[in-house]
Order: C-alpha cells, then structure tokens, then sequence
C-alpha cells in the first residue's frame, strides 16, 4: 500500500464523524440541486456505507434513519409549499400528498426500506467483519509474538549450534586422544600379558573366581649346563626362541601364558576364556610344542607336564597385578613336569580320561623306568596271552595270568584276569585271596607318590593322536587296509583342522569324512578328480566353526533359533576361509558349500533339493553324518557303527540323503 493511502486512512479513520457529516451535507446539497431526485436517492447509500466504515453498525443505522428523515423532510416540505400553491388547506394536504404524489411516495418508501435494511445488514456484516479482524489482529500479534520467540530461540539456537561445534570438536580431539592412549595402553599390555586378558582387563571383565582348568608346565633339561657355557645375550637369544615356539602354539590352541621362569614357562587353559575341551586344548598344544621343539635339534631335552582340575584365578596382587592361577592343580602340574622324561609329555587322570577318545596314552607305573627282574614276566605274558587266545574260559590259566601281572606292577590288568578266573570258579579260596589283594595293591603299584602331594596320582605319558581311521568299530580292518593309502593323498596338515576340532572335541572328524568321501565315490565308480576334491572339502568343509562360540557348539542340551542359525553359518564361513587359503577350485568350493543340503530342500544354507545339489556335495553329506555319528561328542557317546548306518538309512526314507550313495556306504561295511 502506497503511503499517502496509509497517511488517508489515518486521517479518515480519527475524523469519521467530521467526514459523516460532510459527506451527508454534500450528498444532500447535491440531491437539491439536482432534477432528477428519484434517481439520485441511491447516492444515500455513500453516508450509509461511510458510517458503517468508520463508525460501526450502530452509527450505520442510525445514519440510515437520519438520510430518509432528511428526504422525507425534503419532500415534506416541497410538497406542502406545492399543495399551499394551488389552495390547499393544512389540513387537506396529506389527502393531497396521497392523491397527487402517490407515486413518488411509494418510490420513497421502497427506497428507505431498502435504506435501513442495507443498514442493518451492513452493521451484521460489519460486526462479523470486526469479529474476523479482531480474530486476524489477536491472532497476527500471537503469531508476531511467536515470531519474535522463534528469532530469539534461532538466535539461542544458533549460539548453542555453534558453541556444540566447538564442544564437539574439542570432544573429538579429547576422544581421538583417548583411543590414542587406549591403544598405546594395550599395545604395552600386549607386551606383557597376554592379549585376552589385557582385552578383558581393560573391559573391566576380570574377577576372582573358582573355575576347572588345565594347567601346563613346561621346563627345558640341561639348560642351566649350557647357560653355563654361554654369554648371557646368546642365552637370552635362545630362550627367546624357546618362547616364541610355545607361545604360537599356546595362542593356536586358545590357552594364557601365565608367566616365564628362566627356562620354564606356566600355561593356563579354560581361562580366562572358559573354554570346555581345555583338557584336549592342552594336551594337543602340549603334543604340538614338543614336535616343534623336536624338529629343531636343540641341545636340551623339553619336559611338558597336565593336571586338570578346580584353581582360583584371577587377578592376583594389589598395585602391580597379574592374572594366575591357585591351587592344588597348578602343584601337580609343576611336579608331573619335574618327574618327566625329556621329550615326554605327562598328564594326570583327570587329563587322561577326558582325552582318551583321541590321545593314545601309556601309564607310568614306577619313575625309575622298567625293572630288570620284570623281562622275564614279560616272556612269560607272552606264552600265556598266546595260550588263552586258544582257551579264553580257562580258569586256571586266567589266574595265572593275572598272578603274572601282578608281579610286574600291573594291578589293573591283574584285577581284570583274577576276575574273570574267579567269575568261573567263584568258591575257589586262592582266586578270592588274590583278587583282594591286588584290588589293594591298585594304588600302590598303579599310582605315584609325588613330593608336597598327600595322596598318590596316576600318571601317564603322551603317546600321540590316536588315528580314528584305525578304529574296527567305526572302519573294518579289511577296507582301512584297502584303502589306506588314502591318506598319503591328503595334502591338508592336521595343524590346520586341529585348532578348531579342539574346539568342540571333534578331532579326527575331518580326516574321517574326507576318507569316507573318498572311498564311497570310488565304490561308485566315480572319476578321479571328484575324489580329489572329495578329501580336500572333507578336510576343510568344518573350519567355519571357529567363528562360532565355542560354548554352542559344545550345547548338551537343544538349540535355540538363533544358535541354530548362528551353526548355519559356518558353512559360508567355511567357504571364504577355503578360498583364502587358495582352495578355490569350483569343485571344491560347491562340495563344501552344499554338504548339508538335503534332497528334499530341508537343508542349509540355500535349501537346494534334488539334483540341484552337487554329487559331491551329497556323497560328502552321507560321509559327515555317519563319522558323526559314531565319534564321540561332549554332549553324548559314540554311536554303535550298526545303529549308525540304519540311522542314515532312516535319512534316506525321509528324503534326507541320496539313496545310491547310501546304498553304496552298506555295501562297503557288508
């Protein structure tokens, strides 16, 4: 709007009545002079519309009733002077009005009525129209109001924005400074403890607690002569390179080196992490480390010894803190190492009977190695084992043996004899008498006292792996020797399946399935590259396992979704391991990656079914469930071979496996 309209508006707006009054004199000044005055009447609506304006709805109304006073006084008096003119008396003179000015009179009439309700609609107009603008200025000055809070709280806002910025940055800078002393924090950790418990240290994670572990000592024979004889840089170098030998394999195998003595180094499995095959973990990293010492030729002899059982551990000190392990087990393994033959590895009965499945072992009956007066019982076991072959119910000749066993210290094995002698003679005074006093003697002659022990231990020595092929209850002789040079084929070390099958005591699996995949594809007839393919995916189709949490695989009891999906996992994890580890042929990769698919689209990862699954893949599949079935599991024992095979035969009715090469599994183990 222009500014002298604004200024005008103003000016009206503070003289209205002044502006009333001169239009209603101007307007009727104009209807004197004018002739035509009927049709000027509408010029009575301008005072009307500019009271209704300026002043409201009232003053509107009322000058409406002022205008059409203002005409009818004008008429009035015109037509009086007319009527007074042609000799009218006072009295006649409406009567006169009526008959001469009838027309005139009901043109006034309808133009005030239409006057005053043009009034009164414009006041209800109005006074709607006031409503409005008191509504739109209330609500122009909430949202001025508003406005001006918006710009205040813009400007607060901007101000806190750029004060944020600059709290930010100086927090970024703070935390970049903080990771910065996190990281060189853990990296000097890392230097002196191990990485878990330094993780775990500064997490905040670490307590005191009773916990069953296994615990390893490990001490080198000879070195304090050879130390002797050296400068003490050459020492520290050699050491240094004992060190680095068992700590690869310690880290391999998931165990916490707890501290170095000079030439001896203490090992803890099952903590920090509480791993549940740590007795396995440790006989392996044990087994392990003496083959890698071995392989060197050093000038000492290296001596490993196991105890398992319940120890504290935990943090340990008050301003200068380590993480260690108290108790009996710890003593025990100290001394196992001590009493050791170099190059041996001893373990405890607690180690030996949850490692038997896999570990071929021989118990250590006397320190002192074997007595010279026990060769001639050794001549005569012989003669007599050969003897009992042919009569295996012979009273007399069992208790013989038995008596032999006895005498060179073998009380299990004389117990075993005498029982049986006494189970087919059961009053025979003499075979009762020797079966209590060998059952006596179990301890004395079977198990060692050890120095600061109160009771006497068995122990036994460390042989090596068991090979699970050599096993007549899953393999029969006849096809293991059929088909053994199989495993000269495998080009896959067992270093690198071993860490993760001792993970959920499965070791040996691997082996077992790439040797039955093997030798079913060529029962079937099938080429020589898909039974290449067959042993290297047999070896490698389980290593996605070590990206699952070793406390699900060892569930004893049923799995939750999740757990299931997270187990259904390994199978794509197992194929980007094989492909880094530049197995990536096309026929392994597919084996591998449908091992556990099944026929009628039940399986996993992908759900394929029927010929969509590889050959491979589904003679691979029947190979897996029967070496799982008959191995042992934390979770339960192994499978009778028989029962096995009907197991997977039932696969087969439920549309699980294929039937030819299950077919051809049976006519393998006719």
């Amino acid at each position: 709007m222009p500014r002298w309209t604004e200024r005008l508006s103003v000016l009206t707006q503070s003289h209205a009545e002044l502006v009333l009054v001169v239009t209603i004199l101007v307007v009727s000044v104009v209807f004197h002079w004018i002739p035509q005055k009927i049709a000027f009447l509408n010029f009575f609506y301008l005072p009307v519309l500019a009271a209704g304006y300026l002043l409201g709805g009232r003053r509107a109304i009322s000058t409406t009733v002022l205008c059409v006073l203002l005409v009818l006084n004008y008429y009035g008096w015109a037509w009086t002077r007319e009527a007074l003119t042609q000799g009218s008396s006072l009295e006649a003179i409406p009567e006169w009005i009526v008959s001469h000015q009838w027309e005139t009179l009901f043109s006034l009439a309808t133009w005030g009525g239409f006057v005053i309700l043009t009034g009164i609609a414009f006041t209800r107009v109005h006074e709607k129209m006031v409503a409005s603008y008191n509504r739109v200025r209330d609500l122009n000055q909430v949202l001025q109001q508003q406005a001006h809070e918006l710009e205040n709280l813009n400007q607060s806002l901007t101000t806190s924005t750029t004060e944020l910025q600059q709290n930010t940055a100086q927090l970024e800078q703070k935390n970049l400074l903080i990771e910065q002393l996190r990281q060189q924090m853990e990296q000097t950790l890392y230097t002196t403890m191990d990485s878990t418990v330094a993780r775990l240290m500064v997490q905040g994670r670490l307590r005191q607690e009773k916990r069953r572990i296994s615990v390893l000592f490990c001490d080198l024979k000879g070195f304090s002569t050879y130390s002797e004889q050296r400068q003490p840089e050459v020492i520290l170098e050699d050491l240094n390179d004992f060190y680095g030998v068992v700590e690869e394999r310690v880290e391999t195998y998931h165990g916490h080196i707890d501290k170095y003595m000079g030439d001896g180094i203490m090992c803890e499995f099952g903590a920090p992490v509480d791993y549940e095959q740590h007795c396995l973990q440790a006989t392996i990293c044990g087994l392990k480390i003496q083959e890698a010492f071995q392989g060197r030729n050093l000038p000492w002899g290296l001596r490993i010894g196991i105890a398992s059982g319940d120890a504290v551990v935990g943090l340990l000190g008050v301003r200068r803190q380590s993480y260690s392990a108290l108790g009996e087990v710890v003593n025990l393994a100290h001394r196992l190492e001590e009493l050791c033959e170099p190059g041996q590895l001893y373990i405890d009965e607690t180690t030996y009977e949850t490692i038997q499945p896999f570990i071929e072992v021989e118990q250590v009956r006397s320190l002192t190695g074997r007595r010279e007066e026990d060769k001639k019982y050794l001549e005569l076991l012989a003669q007599k084992e050969n003897q009992l072959a042919r009569d295996p119910n012979n009273p007399e000749l069992l208790f013989t043996l038995g008596m032999v066993y006895l005498q060179i210290r073998q009380a299990s094995k004389a117990v075993q004899y005498i029982r049986r002698a006494m189970d087919l003679k059961p009053d025979d005074r003499d075979i009762k008498v020797a079966y209590a006093d060998a059952s006596m003697k179990q301890d004395e002659y079977e198990k060692i006292a050890i120095r600061g022990l109160a009771r006497r231990q068995a122990v036994f020595k460390v042989l090596g792996l068991k090979n699970p092929l050599c096993t007549p209850e899953r393999f029969p002789g006849r096809l293991y020797e059929a088909y053994k040079y199989v495993e000269g084929l495998i080009e896959i070390p067992n270093s690198i399946t071993l860490q993760v099958e001792v993970i959920d005591g499965s070791v040996g699996h691997s082996l077992c399935v790439a040797f039955l995949s093997y030798v079913l594809a060529d029962a079937m007839g099938l080429p020589e590259d898909l039974k290449r393919n067959l042993l290297v995916a047999g070896r490698l189709q389980d290593l996605g396992k070590s990206e699952i949490w070793h406390h699900t695989l060892n569930r004893r009891g049923g799995l939750s979704d999740a757990e299931r999906k997270e187990i259904e996992g390994h199978v794509a994890a197992s194929v980007s391991l094989a492909k880094r580890m530049g197995y990536d042929r096309p026929g392994v990769i597919e084996i591998i990656a449908g091992h556990h698919e099944a026929l009628n689209g039940t399986g996993f990862p992908k759900h394929l079914s029927g010929d969509h699954i590889p050959l491979g893949a589904r003679i691979s599949s029947v190979a897996d469930a029967y070496c799982a079935l008959t191995a042992w599991r934390p979770y339960r024992p192994a499978w009778d071979a028989h029962v096995s095979r009907s197991e997977v035969r039932k696969g087969v009715e439920a549309g699980r496996y294929d039937p030819t090469v299950v077919n051809a599994l049976e006519q393998l183990f006719a």
